[in-house]
């Protein structure tokens, strides 16, 4: 699943947690009234984020990558994939890896 983050004034944590917060909402919003797929993407895309909130480490990304500092008005795409080692962060059309904390497990998905 790919995620967009809008890092128009905000770094990277930030306009994650905004689109977690963002999801929640559409959650609480459409449940009685979308369909089971569509609650299910938002599901995933919920439990994407609070894992990247928890795990990933920011500190380590904006200072590596001073562009997902909040410093530029840019979109970010978060990339997962089945394993959480090849997890990426696409901007200005280059990937760069998600840094995780030394002590996240690595996440593999059935």
């Amino acid at each position: 699943m790919n995620i967009l983050l809008s890092l128009k004034k905000h770094c990277i944590h930030t306009a994650a947690k905004k689109k977690y917060e963002r999801s929640i909402s559409r959650y609480f919003k459409n449940i009685s009234q979308s369909t089971s797929e569509a609650i299910d993407t938002i599901e995933k895309e919920i439990d994407i984020l609070h894992y990247f909130l928890e795990n990933a480490d920011i500190v380590k990304i904006r200072s590596k990558y001073p562009d997902l500092s909040g410093k530029r008005n840019i979109d970010v795409t978060l990339i997962t994939s089945q394993s959480s080692d090849k997890w990426q962060l696409q901007y200005d059309n280059q990937a760069v890896p998600v840094i995780w904390l030394k002590s996240t497990p690595v996440r593999q998905k059935d």
